[in-house]
This record gives C-alpha cells, sequence and structure tokens, in this order.
C-alpha cells in the first residue's frame, strides 16, 4: 500500500503551551507552595481551594481551552500529594474535573455562564453521583430522581429512599453547589439519567437550600482535610 501523504501544515500554528518551569508554572507553584495537611481542619483546606479558585489563575474552562495548563496544574499539585496526603489533591480534582468539567462537557451557554460566575464568587462544587445502596455498581445504579414540572418549568429533584441517598460525596459538607446525577422523567417518559447543575446552599446565608440535608461520614484512616457528606 502507498504512504499516505502528509498533511499540509502552511497556515496552522501550534496551540501556546505552558513549559514546566515557564512563568506560569512558577506562579501557579507559589500560590500552592503553602499547601499544608497537618492539623488543617476541612473548612480549612476549603478555604484555600476557594482563594485558589477565585484567582483564576486556572480557568474552569481550561480543560476545555487550555488542556496543556489544566494538566500541568495537575501535575505541579501531585508534587505536594507525598508529603501532605490525598485529600487536598482530590478536593482540587472534585472542583476542577468532576464539577466543573462535567459542566463544561455537557452544559450549554447559560451553564457556562454560570460557571464562571461559580468561579468569580470562589464557590465550591461536588459531584453526586455515588448512592448510598449502589455498591460496587456506583454510577449504574441511580434511583434519585427528576420529574419535569411543566407548571412551574422546574426540574423537581428527589431522593425518594435513603437508599438512593447520595454519599461519600467529596467536598459535599463545604459546597455552594453540585451537579446532581438524577433519572429524569418527562410527562410519561423516562429518559435516563441526566447531571443537573443545583444550589446547596443560598448564596446570602450560606444556609443549605431547604430540602437539602447533608451528614459527616466521618473521620477517614487518611485525608481527613478533605470532607465526605
Amino acid at each position: 500500500l502507498a504512504a499516505l501523504p502528509a498533511p499540509p501544515t502552511a497556515g496552522f500554528a501550534s496551540p501556546p503551551r505552558d513549559a514546566e518551569d515557564g512563568p506560569w508554572a512558577t506562579s501557579f507553584a507559589s500560590r500552592v507552595a503553602n499547601l499544608r495537611s497537618e492539623g488543617v481542619t476541612y473548612e480549612d483546606s476549603a478555604a484555600f481551594l476557594r482563594a485558589l479558585t477565585k484567582s483564576g489563575i486556572l480557568r474552569f474552562t481550561d480543560i476545555r481551552d487550555r488542556p496543556d495548563r489544566f494538566f500541568l496544574a495537575h501535575r505541579l499539585l501531585a508534587k505536594h500529594a507525598p508529603e501532605h496526603g490525598p485529600g487536598f489533591w482530590i478536593r482540587f480534582t472534585v472542583q476542577f474535573n468532576l464539577f466543573a468539567g462535567t459542566v463544561v462537557a455537557l452544559g450549554g451557554p447559560a451553564h457556562l455562564k454560570q460557571l464562571d460566575a461559580i468561579q468569580d464568587a470562589g464557590q465550591l462544587g461536588c459531584f453526586g453521583l455515588t448512592e448510598r445502596l449502589a455498591g460496587v455498581n456506583s454510577g449504574l445504579v441511580v434511583d434519585t430522581t427528576a420529574t419535569w414540572d411543566a407548571s412551574t418549568q422546574t426540574f423537581i429533584i428527589n431522593s425518594p429512599s435513603e437508599g438512593a441517598a447520595k454519599n461519600w460525596i467529596s467536598q459535599g459538607l463545604c459546597a455552594e453547589k453540585a451537579v446532581c446525577v438524577a433519572d429524569l422523567t418527562v410527562g410519561k417518559k423516562r429518559c435516563g439519567p441526566h447531571a443537573f447543575l443545583i444550589d446547596m446552599r443560598n448564596n446570602s446565608t450560606l444556609e443549605l437550600i431547604p430540602g437539602i440535608t447533608v451528614g459527616d461520614m466521618g473521620r477517614k484512616t487518611t485525608g481527613n482535610d478533605l470532607d465526605n457528606a
């Protein structure tokens, strides 16, 4: 078989990339240099991530627009993991990958505008997928429901039983926002699991939204600077 011709290169510029020893990497590394785990509460850890998020040095949308920068940030942060354990590393990936990354991947323009506002306010998000009775089938069993209410033009999200309650949700005690995965019904049609961007707390009072309850999963063998609900 004849070899395929090489693709044309004229007129195509390589996207910019941040070097591991470049100015952006140096700036990001300096912002996480004071990361600590010993004697740090999960509230302290959450506050650290809020400040890092609000700084905008890494945008939520960089997972789409600057993937080189996005994953460089992960590598730089991972250097702290052997010393400080997995707590903040998990918190960071929940915030930027699971929560924001899902909105970037699945959301429309209105959701992305909300995501920018969430970042500018330094708010935290969590990812509500795992359910109490799902066991090893986490992600395959979704008993939380979302029902479209045509009269109010809203989705009503409900965990109809204790087994359907979301659990082991990292950052779930501190988060103001969540991506909640629920089985959608519109009229009489089951549409399967969908992801919903929801408020966990009132933006002004930080009180939980009525109908939402959270509980602490308790102390773990490691990573106690991360809250799990």
